[in-house]
């Protein structure tokens, strides 16, 4: 009996061997996106928009945005200006293989900038939007008061291999300790169901910021070129990665 035990332990150790090296280096993962979102994201004077660099590391919000984001391939924050309309766009891309899901997943507004002492005011999930008469992604939507004072509104996506990744069983956003990993495990099991073994799939985190009505922003004709040229990052449906 012993022996069994001991040979079926074996058996068991080897097969979870198996199993995490088949996952991490055979499974095969598909890339979509080849580009350079500097360059896919529209250059300064685009329509008169005006586009300036924000450093990501650069202020105590910037440092929020990317508390704990390690390993992106690529990595961008641009602030557009036209008349009366500002917005700040920060895209990040992890090609195939690079992070889990579930990694990227804890990376949002509701996670890293709650936990920077931002206040969470009003949220909505899987929101439906267009553009003109073009149907973007479904997606989040979260208004927050920066430490600083200003409230901001804010449209997200976190796409998984071009598609949106959901966020309406993570209301409590992401947090540390017991607790938090007891949240967190039923979407650990969600992730398992819709993506299988091979977590480590094409990403692309979106987010948008405005001191604006989001709902305004994307309504605005005069706004709708600029947000056509953002089609190469995935946010309107029926349409790949490019």
């Amino acid at each position: 009996m012993k022996k069994f035990i001991l040979y079926f332990g074996g058996f068991l150790l080897l097969s979870i061997f198996g199993l995490i090296v088949y996952t991490e280096f055979l499974t095969p993962r598909s890339r979509r996106f080849t580009g350079s979102l500097e360059k896919v994201l529209p250059p300064d004077g685009f329509d008169g928009w005006k586009r300036e660099a924000i450093p990501l590391g650069d202020s105590n919000a910037a440092k929020a945005n990317v508390q704990g984001i390690l390993n992106y391939s690529q990595a961008v924050q641009y602030l557009y200006t036209k008349n009366k309309s500002q917005f700040l766009i920060y895209v990040a891309y992890w090609e195939p293989s690079t992070v889990s899901v579930a990694d990227v997943g804890t990376h949002n507004p509701d996670s890293c900038w709650v936990n920077n002492g931002c206040t969470r005011t009003d949220r909505d999930y899987a929101v439906a939007g267009t553009v003109g008469t073009r149907a973007l992604q479904p997606y989040e939507y979260g208004q927050y008061i920066t430490p600083q004072g200003p409230r901001q509104n804010v449209l997200f996506w976190h796409l998984v291999n071009g598609q949106p990744n959901r966020y309406a069983d993570q209301e409590q956003g992401w947090r540390a300790g017991l607790k938090g990993r007891l949240e967190r495990f039923p979407l650990l099991i969600k992730d398992f169901k819709e993506f299988g073994l091979n977590q480590k799939n094409e990403q692309m985190f979106i987010r948008i910021s405005t001191f604006q009505p989001i709902k305004n922003l994307l309504a605005d004709p005069a706004n709708e070129k600029i947000f056509n040229a953002l089609e190469e990052i995935g946010i309107f449906q029926n349409q790949a990665w490019k």
